[in-house]
């Protein structure tokens, strides 16, 4: 029988985790409270920098815009629901 401790892994935890994996330094967001644990792991790796943005269209031109001029990963991150037509 294990006796470790099993430490609960969201996934929030492993979205950092793969962004980490890919080297990504910036990403484009459109803050939202679905984002929120997001944002709270975020916080504990500060190699990661997040623009926020009031758009999503503006989010993903910069996202674009970044990986063209950098040769990076471009990485946008959108909420639910702002974007809807009613």
């Amino acid at each position: 029988m294990r006796t470790e401790a099993i430490q609960d892994v969201t996934a929030a935890d492993s979205l950092v985790d793969i962004l980490r994996r890919e080297g990504v330094e910036v990403i484009f967001a459109l803050p939202g409270a679905p984002l929120l644990p997001l944002f709270d792991r975020l916080l504990d790796h500060h190699e990661i920098r997040v623009v926020l943005h009031k758009h999503e269209q503006g989010a993903a031109y910069a996202a674009h815009a970044y990986a063209r001029a950098t040769g990076r990963l471009g990485v946008c991150v959108g909420t639910l629901g702002p974007g809807r037509l009613t």
